[in-house]
This record gives C-alpha cells, structure tokens and sequence, in this order.
C-alpha cells in the first residue's frame, strides 16, 4: 500500500516542479506589438525632447516635455488629459475669492519654476518629484490636481544644492536620489533635502587623469541598491549607497554588441528583478540581470513603429507594456505582449490557480501560433497528466491512458508515462491476473490434496495388508 502512495505521489511532485519552472520560465518580455502616440510640437500630444516618463498607480502615464517647460499627462493608453503646469483658463465661477487667488499664485510659482524638467519620481502618497534642470529645484507636485505642494533644494556646489539636476529615484524608505550632470555626483537626500550621502564615480580619461564622471540617469531597486548610468563613459554602476561602494559595471566599453552601450541614460525594472535601460544612441532598450550580466537587447534604430531614435525615459506597466519616450522622434512609444504571451499568461493564472479546465483548447491554440512554444508544451504535459490521473483514478482507464500517450507528443522521453501505462495495464486486467493466480493456486492445492489423499490410501493398503 506505501508503495503505491509512492508511486501516485512521484508523478505529481514531477508536475508541481514542472509547473514551478514553466511560469518561472515565462517572466521573459515580449514586445511583439507596437503602437506610437504624439508628434514634435507644442500642443497636446506633441512633444518637444521629451525625457523621463513616469506610471502612476491607477496607470496614467506622466511625460517630461522638456523643451516645452511643461508635463503631459496620458492615458494608460496614450490619450491626452492635460498639462502641468496648466496655462488655460480659469473658470473664476467656480473658485471662492480666496481659493481662486491661491490657484492663481500657485500657477505663476509653477510657471517659474517650471524650466527644463528632466527626471520623475513618485513618493510612497503618490507625489511626483520633477527635477527641473535650468532652475536647479526638485518641485513636489500632487498630479490628481497640477498643484505645486513644495520644492527641495537650491542652486549650489555644496551638499544639498543642486547643479544641473537631471534623473530622480524615490526609494521604498524614503530617500532620495538625484544625479547631478555639473556637479558631477549622485546625491542621496532626505524628505527635507539635506544630504544624506554623496557617491562619486571616478576614471581614468585619456590623458591618464583621474576624473569625476557626471551620472544620468538613477534607479533604486528593491533591495536597497542603486543603479545609476555614467552616459559619458558608456557604463551603468550598481553602487551600496549606504557606504558608497561599487557591487559591479556593465558597459564601460563603447559600441553595440552584447556588454556595450553607447550614451546609457534612464533605467528601470524589469521582470524577475533584471534591468531594462534606455541605451540612447544605440537606439535600444538593453536588458541585463540583477547583478550586471547581459540578457537581451529591444528594438533598433528607426522612425517606424516598432524601431526607437534616442530613446530617454522607460517605464513597464502593471500589463508589461514597455512606455518609452522616444525622444528623437517627439514621441511616446508602446511596446506590448503579442497575442500568444497574453494567453500564456491566462493559462498560467488557471494553472496557478489549480483551474485546469479549458486549459488544453488554449495550450492548443498558442501551439497552432508558435508549435516549437516550450512553455505551452510544458503547460499541455502538466494538464494532460492532471486529467490523466484523474481519469485513473476514476478507473476510466481508457481516457487515462490517451491523456498519458498524448504527453509523449510533447515530451517523448518523460520517465513517468511507461510507469503509469504499466500502472493502467495491471489495473485493467487485474481480475484476469487474480482468477489466473487464483486458478493457479487451486490446481496446487487440488494436487496437493491428492497426493495427501493418496498417502492415507497407501497407509491404508499396507496396513490392511499387515492384518
């Protein structure tokens, strides 16, 4: 009996594993469809240099139009909804005197303020933080309504001023982190703007100088580290900020082959904690792995849809569409999954769920798109033995054993399925082996019996015989 508790839990661990790879297996990005919005000039959805480019939480998309002083705010699907700051009229029926004043003041603060935004980031309430290059702030923005909610900073060479602001990240504790193109350093602030810590990144140039190298882009990932990208010297740097050492490189070398870049700029996260960077003059979007390891390059050089020109801020929404301000072309540009990833996803989300009814006719649909699909064929093995081991042990032998053959169209060597038609052969015929065991031992108790019988006969004879 423990054997054959054995033998029925073997084959699902197998498939518990199986599953664990194949949806771990298909955390890979796919950017097969493609659409733009936006084209070069001063109104709405026309951009002008556009640079960072934020998500929010309900999904509205937040572009730094830089040369145009302003942010556009989008759609998840690339809309239009408005500017900050917004210069259109007030209807002053709608205001109290003192509010329409206070709305007033803001937008002229704003409007100030408001010269070369460059680098977004969201706060843990939702704020946006903007770095506004030509005015050297950090404005603090609540998007729900355009309205100005305070500044960091001032213009300066010392700790706590700015020069040249140009990327912002907001960590999951708080802290601040601003790359800084003249003052050539990465400082790391509080919620008030004081420093916390200043990371330099030095080289030797080609005057065998050791030289500060100024950062771009800034990027705290989950675990506390920060990524921060050295255009210049064509090298992305993961730092420990807390004492300010380098954990590894990528880049440093300039060109477009695997492990180069050429003018790195924004980053963000990928799936299963890789990195995806805009590699701006290498008209791509490179991705590497968390500890600095090279894993696929996106996109190419072009103006059609699909292929990127100098492409600067990039975000990955909660539906793995990659945002991208592709700045040389004035554009936003989407690239999302293909039609085959998202059935691969709703497959895998009944899988995890234990819901494997209607999974095959799926599964077999994305096979029909992509027949050599590994994740699909995975998937089918793990459904089919599902309905093969119910169909068993319902003692429908029969669908049983179809739903196990059916696996050797997907996997031809699986170890298991010889075990489990062997399993179905003894459970089909097992009356016929019993009433043949049974047969057997009757005929060696009958025979024995005789031979007894014939011993007491013999007994009997000879004792007879004696009197």
């Amino acid at each position: 009996m423990r054997n054959r508790f054995i033998f029925a839990l073997k084959p699902l661990l197998m498939i518990f594993s199986l599953l664990t790879i194949c949806i771990s297996a298909g955390a890979e990005l796919d950017f097969s469809v493609f659409s733009t919005k936006g084209f070069e000039g001063k109104g709405p959805l026309e951009f002008s240099s556009p640079e960072d480019l934020g998500i929010t939480r309900e999904g509205m998309i937040i572009v730094a139009d830089h040369r145009n002083n302003r942010l556009q705010l989008l759609s998840s699907e690339g809309d239009f909804i408005g500017v900050i700051p917004n210069t259109a009229k007030i209807d002053e029926s709608q205001f109290e005197q003192t509010a329409l004043e206070a709305r007033k003041q803001n937008l002229e603060e704003l409007l100030k303020l408001f010269k070369k935004p460059t680098g977004l980031a969201f706060d843990a309430q939702g704020l946006l933080y903007v770095t506004l290059m030509e005015t050297d702030k950090i404005a603090i923005i609540d998007p729900r309504n355009g309205s100005l909610t305070g500044t960091l900073c001032r213009s300066g060479r010392e700790q706590g001023e700015l020069s040249a602001p140009m990327d912002i990240d907001i960590s999951h504790d708080g802290r601040i982190a601003v790359a800084e193109l003249r003052n050539r350093r990465v400082q790391i602030l509080n919620d008030q703007g004081k420093c916390l810590k200043e990371l330099i990144y030095q080289e030797e140039t080609k005057k065998n100088r050791i030289s500060n190298l100024a950062p771009r882009g800034v990027h705290w990932t989950a675990d506390g580290k920060l990524i921060v990208s050295y255009p210049t010297y064509n090298q992305v740097v993961c730092w420990e900020p807390t004492e300010g050492k380098i954990l590894w490189r990528y880049g440093g070398i300039k060109g477009n082959d695997k492990g180069m870049l050429n003018n790195p700029s924004f980053i963000t996260d990928a799936l299963d904690n890789n990195l995806l960077i805009s590699d701006t003059l290498n008209n791509r979007i490179v991705e590497i792995t968390s500890d600095g390891k090279y894993y696929e390059h996106h996109s190419r050089r072009g103006s059609r849809p699909g292929t990127l020109l100098s492409p600067r801020g990039i975000a990955l929404n909660s539906e793995e569409t990659l945002v991208v301000s592709d700045q040389g072309n004035n554009r936003i540009h989407f690239f999302q999954p293909g039609q085959t990833t998202l059935m691969l996803r709703e497959v895998k989300q009944m899988a995890l769920k234990d819901n494997w009814e209607g999974t095959i006719p799926r599964i077999q649909n994305i096979l029909n798109l992509q027949p050599n699909n590994s994740d699909a064929h995975e998937l089918m093995v793990n459904a089919l033995y599902y309905f093969g081991n119910r169909a068993f042990n319902d003692r429908e032998y029969d669908k049983a054993e179809d739903y196990y053959r059916r696996i050797l169209l997907h996997r031809p060597e699986d170890p298991v399925v010889p075990q489990k038609l062997d399993a179905i052969f003894w459970a089909v015929n097992q009356s016929l082996i019993a009433s043949i065991v049974f047969g057997i031992i009757a005929i060696i108790v009958g025979l024995i019996l005789i031979w007894v019988l014939k011993v007491l006969i013999s007994r009997f004879i000879f004792t007879q015989s004696q009197e």
